[in-house]
This record gives C-alpha cells, sequence and structure tokens, in this order.
C-alpha cells in the first residue's frame, strides 16, 4: 500500500470513528426501548377484550409520547 492511500485510510477510519463516538448512544436506546414497550403494549391490547385493560394501555401509550420533539417549522 502506498504512502497516500495509507493516509487517507487512516484518516477516513478516524472520521468513522469520530462519527460513531459522536452519536448519543443512551438516547438511541431510550428510544428503541420505548418502542419496545409500546409494540407489547399494543400487543397485550389487541389480544383481550377487556375494556379496562385496553384503555390502560391507551393511557399509558399517550405519558409515553407525552414528551413530544419540538418540531421545526418548515421554511416556504
Amino acid at each position: 500500500m502506498n504512502f497516500i492511500t495509507g493516509v487517507l485510510l487512516k484518516t477516513l477510519l478516524d472520521v468513522l470513528k469520530g462519527l460513531f463516538f459522536q452519536i448519543g448512544w443512551k438516547i438511541i436506546l431510550e428510544r428503541f426501548a420505548t418502542r419496545g414497550v409500546v409494540w407489547g403494549l399494543e400487543t397485550l391490547k389487541n389480544l383481550t377484550t377487556n375494556d379496562v385493560v385496553q384503555a390502560t394501555v391507551d393511557d399509558v401509550i399517550a405519558s409515553l409520547q407525552g414528551k413530544r420533539l419540538k418540531e421545526i417549522p418548515q421554511k416556504e
């Protein structure tokens, strides 16, 4: 491998490492867990005909979705 190729590959590797470690993995894992819980609750809701359980599942899902991220206004 010649010198220029080695330098470019090392630079690319450093850039990819920087991007990977810059991501907030805690946030991604939290969102994944929340989506898993919501999926489980929806499955539970569909398995039962009990209105109380269905209403409770709806309330729990609504509380999980209560803190929404602010939307960025669209530019025209």
